[in-house]
């Protein structure tokens, strides 16, 4: 098959990872795979790279949807992409597949519902987000939840890892990769690492990311009189960082599914998450992490020290993480269900037209 994937965000996160391991997986399997993006130097830069031919488009969008001809499937992983796409596709003809990310409904105004009912089958990344568009109204026999997934075999560079070390020294490293913005609620993470520091002062709170919170997340440690936070930026190569984490902690209000929470399995690194969106689909407490309520800081810094303290507990939730992640979220499986997915509807849409 011929596929052309189309994604118009600005940034580098995490639905953008996942589009080139979908890319990566694929090619795999046989598939020729193209990308329509704006400009996006390390997105674009990235997928290069890989030797993925890419079509950077302008505004007005539009105007480039014949980009999309040729293909066997157009596959949409943002909104903007999804509305030139199902613009266009009374024009190529080809069936348009869309993968929801996030956990909140769609506007319901007619162009949205309009927009959507041109989608030939729409792939949520968790049971949480499925839920979420079939009680908007989207037609459950055309969705499929297939999980993000990440790559297990990844080079880390010790030279990195090895400075990071001796830079936190005998410190317990508690960890966050994830960008600076309100849905991360990284407010909840420093009002525990608040707490912690009250209570002992061998723990720093490192987090990885970038975003448009991060001066009024500065701010909060201020005022609070944080002397255990560090703010790293963005993060070329953020997996140096997993090397020294002691534990992982995400304290979101919104998560599809949190693909971080996934890279910390591979590290076999022990995770403290909010039980937010899907991430109790991958964190079964006191299995494979330790879950808190959401805006809790309270039950999250109670179970980073729980955490941090019982070896025990450590080791059967990081032990059990690493098997679940290698039978649930290779690369590899989530390319044969993508896969599978677009054989079933070019099967039907050829039926139909």
């Amino acid at each position: 098959m011929r596929i052309v994937h189309i994604n118009l965000e600005r940034t580098w996160r995490g639905g953008e990872r996942q589009v080139l391991y979908l890319m990566e997986g694929l090619r795999r399997l046989g598939h020729e795979c193209h990308l329509v993006a704006r400009t996006n130097d390390v997105f674009i830069s990235r997928a290069r790279e890989q030797g993925f031919p890419v079509h950077v488009i302008k505004k007005p969008f539009v105007l480039s949807g014949h980009l999309f001809s040729g293909f066997d499937v157009v596959h949409a992983h943002e909104t903007r992409g999804l509305q030139v796409a199902a613009l266009w596709k009374t024009f190529n003809k080809k069936p348009l597949i869309f993968t929801r990310r996030v956990d909140n409904p769609p506007s319901g105004n007619i162009l949205t519902r309009l927009v959507y009912s041109r989608i030939d089958s729409m792939a949520a990344i968790s049971e949480t987000i499925s839920s979420v568009m079939k009680m908007w109204g989207f037609d459950a026999s055309r969705i499929r939840v297939i999980y993000s997934a990440i790559e297990t075999q990844r080079y880390v560079r010790q030279d990195a890892a090895t400075k990071l070390k001796k830079r936190f020294g005998s410190k317990k490293v508690v960890g966050c990769v994830a960008s600076l913005e309100k849905r991360k609620d990284h407010y909840t993470l420093l009002k525990a690492a608040y707490l912690i520091q009250r209570q002992r002062d061998d723990v720093v709170f490192v987090l990885v990311g970038a975003g448009d919170l991060r001066a009024d997340l500065e701010r909060e440690v201020s005022l609070l009189g944080l002397k255990n936070v560090m703010f790293e930026g963005y993060q070329d190569d953020p997996y140096s960082y997993y090397q020294v984490f002691d534990v992982f902690v995400m304290t979101s209000r919104q998560e599809g599914l949190g693909s971080s929470i996934l890279d910390a399995f591979s590290y076999r690194v022990p995770v403290v998450a909010t039980a937010a969106g899907g991430i109790p689909e991958i964190i079964k407490d006191h299995e494979t992490g330790l879950l808190a309520e959401i805006s809790n800081p309270d039950k999250v810094a109670l179970s980073i020290m729980q955490m941090l303290d019982d070896e025990e507990l450590r080791k059967r939730c990081t032990d059990s993480a690493y098997v679940f992640l290698m039978e649930r979220f290779t690369l590899d499986r989530m390319a044969q269900s993508y896969e599978q997915m677009y054989q079933e509807v070019l099967r039907c849409f050829s039926t139909l037209t």
